[in-house]
């Protein structure tokens, strides 16, 4: 059996002819080594295949150059998720190409993860910040703020509190598909929601859509809209269908209700769009290969998560001095060929 022998700075200080503090210096970027042994150490460390040890280093900087991705989701749940799979590919690239690895736990209230009320990974100072993606208890949010940990919330936000969140603009996002509808001219349209719908995304996409409705001069009536599930908008459209057939339009909390309304609609024998447009939000790679299309405001998902993992380790740096930032990103209306005008 061959063993491979792991290149440590003696080596390279060994191969150099130079001091051991040398080697350590100009491997970690300090000041003291001229440009051109810094150069010379590079070259060597390359050509004798060194890599750091983490460990090592990790008791000198404090630092594991690790991430915490919390969820509030069942990890099945947030993985299969097309909107968060987005999020999470974009915060892996981010921390990947900063040399940092990924620690994954899942928040629901069943989980092993929690020593008391807080990640063992953060108790534990495995970790040196958390990515905390969709909504979690707000008691977990309100003891990490308080312990003074480095956290980004994502895709999520407390109203009314100071705290590092990347969001997106919901209410902005839920106007504009009402909207969309409004001006193909149709006025009984519903809203299918996931939950909760009194607070987070959904909430803030619901009254988007009341406030496209009456700044139309068009009544909001709670019998049109639906609570349920993430992924529950199948027998949410047909209460809605079988309660109100006079609905032409349909506003969806994100792309998967949207699907799973077109889904019963076609059981009821509804064409979409001739008899019922329907429009969802994120544009998940199935909007575009479904049939019809769907119309959906598009949310860059792998930005988002790019976004985050920027401020979180932009935070590490600075320590207390990184006031919070609110960083939001638009929704942008795709037209495709689930909504089309009402029939006369």
């Amino acid at each position: 059996m061959r063993y491979i022998v792991r290149t440590t700075i003696k080596d390279i200080a060994k191969a150099l002819d130079v001091n051991i503090g040398t080697v350590s210096r100009a491997l970690n970027d300090k000041p003291g080594v001229s440009a051109e042994l810094r150069k010379k150490i590079m070259r060597k460390a390359t050509e004798l295949s060194y890599r750091p040890n983490g460990h090592a280093r990790g008791l000198v900087t404090q630092r594991t150059e690790s991430i915490g991705l919390l969820s509030g989701a069942e990890t099945s749940t947030f993985l299969s998720n097309p909107f968060y799979a987005g999020i999470f590919a974009g915060i892996e690239a981010e921390t990947r190409e900063h040399n940092y690895a990924l620690m994954f736990a899942s928040a629901t209230t069943e989980s092993s993860i929690f020593d008391g009320r807080l990640p063992k990974f953060i108790v534990e100072h495995r970790v040196d910040g958390l990515l905390i993606v969709g909504a979690v208890d707000e008691a977990i949010i309100r003891l990490l703020n308080e312990s003074h940990r480095a956290f980004v919330l994502v895709d999520y936000h407390l109203p009314g509190e100071d705290l590092e969140t990347v969001v997106t603009n919901n209410l902005r996002g839920g106007r504009s598909a009402t909207e969309h509808l409004l001006s193909l001219g149709h006025r009984h349209i519903a809203f299918v929601g996931g939950t909760p719908l009194d607070r987070g995304n959904f909430h803030e996409r619901l009254q988007g859509y009341r406030d496209a409705l009456e700044s139309a001069g068009i009544a909001y009536r709670e019998e049109l809209v639906r609570g349920g599930q993430i992924v529950g908008g199948h027998d949410a459209a047909l209460d809605l269908l079988d309660a109100h057939p006079e609905i032409t339009g349909i506003v969806a909390c994100n792309d998967a209700n949207a699907l799973a309304a077109i889904g019963a609609l076609r059981t009821r024998s509804l064409k979409v769009p001739e008899d019922v447009s329907v429009i969802g939000f994120d544009d998940i790679p199935a909007a575009q290969e479904s049939w019809p299309s769907l119309s959906t405001m598009r949310v860059d998902k792998i930005a988002m998560g790019r976004k985050a993992a920027q401020r979180l380790l932009q935070k590490l740096e600075e320590g207390d001095a990184s006031a919070p930032h609110q960083i939001v990103f638009p929704a942008e209306l795709i037209v495709r060929s689930s909504t089309g005008a009402p029939r006369k």
